[in-house]
């Protein structure tokens, strides 16, 4: 079997963004057991690179073109924002099977990124959504919230699938040490700081437990909300707050290990590998209820309706701790979304859509 992935930025361990994530877990889980080649526009991530995305929307179909005329049995497209690819290579007599992987649908809800130029971005990266829909043989969506929307949204699809995000395999399989006995209650957060991360959300909570010195804000990440975020640290003198800088690969274990609970307070993912990967060190999870996420993660986190409530429901765990019977639930529900499980079933429906030749 030969496949090709079609993604944004070259595929790398440790980057930082979901999409790029996923798509090195399904090629290094997956390169000795089928041939794949792996087609991007990129070679790394950068922040407000328009000259880049300019390419990857422009020149970089040429590139596709040529793809359309090679040997091969499937196509992913991995990342949503070069769903015209799927357009592409129907246009241009590609015998491959069309998959595209759809992630979310944030681009195409008004209002949800800042900006003119963000805005204008978003309305070619709706409609790159749109042909991948259209064109693709089978569509992947990588949680159910998604696959309950897309399918509300776009009737016409008839071949799909809900693999979710998984977590790093070594985060599941190495003990958990027990941790040492400190005053300090710390929650953690790593993730970006783009602005539907809401990441003031967590500053919000910290400014209601300032006078609780015995719980600390220990914070991964950087992005476009940086210089805003550390301007409410520095206003509101949040001296319970530590921001760390982008979180390296190789201590993440560590880092995660160091925390006694986290806090993802995303309005804009119903599932994200770092609520996975919490999951897996058996961390108390909690999350902005304003978020729509999947069935799955509810079942093993603490939704908080405002600052106010989620300042609660921490002083709550730092006093009372987390249930046996929660973390083991959590824990077990881990195992079953390791990223082997999920290139498996990705390895599936490649097979899948081969066995039926769907037009």
């Amino acid at each position: 079997m030969k496949v090709a992935i079609i993604t944004l930025v070259k595929p790398q361990e440790g980057s930082g963004d979901g999409i790029t994530e996923y798509t090195h877990q399904i090629h290094q889980k997956l390169k000795g057991k089928v041939y794949i080649a792996l087609i991007y526009p990129l070679s790394e991530l950068k922040r407000q690179d328009t000259v880049g995305l300019i390419y990857a929307n422009s020149l970089f179909k040429l590139r596709i073109k040529k793809l359309a005329k090679e040997n091969y049995d499937v196509i992913h497209i991995a990342h949503p924002e070069l769903g015209f690819a799927a357009k592409i290579l129907r246009e241009n007599g590609s015998k491959a099977r069309i998959i595209s992987c759809i992630h979310d649908l944030m681009r195409l809800d008004k209002g949800f990124h800042k900006g003119v130029i963000q805005g204008a971005y978003n309305y070619i990266v709706s409609a790159n959504i749109r042909d991948a829909i259209k064109y693709s043989n089978f569509i992947i969506f990588t949680s159910s919230s998604v696959q309950k929307d897309v399918l509300s949204r776009f009737k016409q699809i008839k071949h799909w699938s809900t693999t979710l995000l998984g977590t790093k395999d070594y985060f599941i399989t190495t003990r958990i040490p027990k941790k040492p006995k400190h005053r300090e209650f710390r929650v953690g957060y790593v993730g970006s700081f783009a602005y539907h991360k809401n990441v003031i959300f967590i500053l919000k909570t910290a400014l209601q437990l300032l006078k609780n010195k015995e719980i600390k804000f220990i914070i991964y990440g950087t992005g476009a909300e940086k210089k805003h975020l550390n301007s409410y640290k520095s206003e509101m003198d949040l001296v319970n707050v530590r921001f760390m800088g982008f979180a390296p690969e190789e201590k993440l274990l560590q880092i995660y290990d160091g925390f006694d609970a986290f806090f993802w307070p995303s309005t804009g993912d119903s599932s994200s590998f770092p609520i996975e990967d919490a999951k897996a060190r058996g961390l108390p999870i909690v999350v902005c209820k304003k978020n729509i996420f999947d069935e799955e993660v509810k079942n093993y986190v603490f939704e908080a309706r405002d600052p106010k409530h989620s300042a609660r429901i921490l002083i709550n765990l730092k006093m009372r701790g987390f249930s046996k019977k929660m973390r083991d639930a959590e824990l077990k529900y881990a195992e079953s979304i390791s990223w082997s499980n999920t290139a498996r079933k990705t390895l599936d429906i490649y097979k899948k859509v081969l066995g039926k030749h769907q037009n």
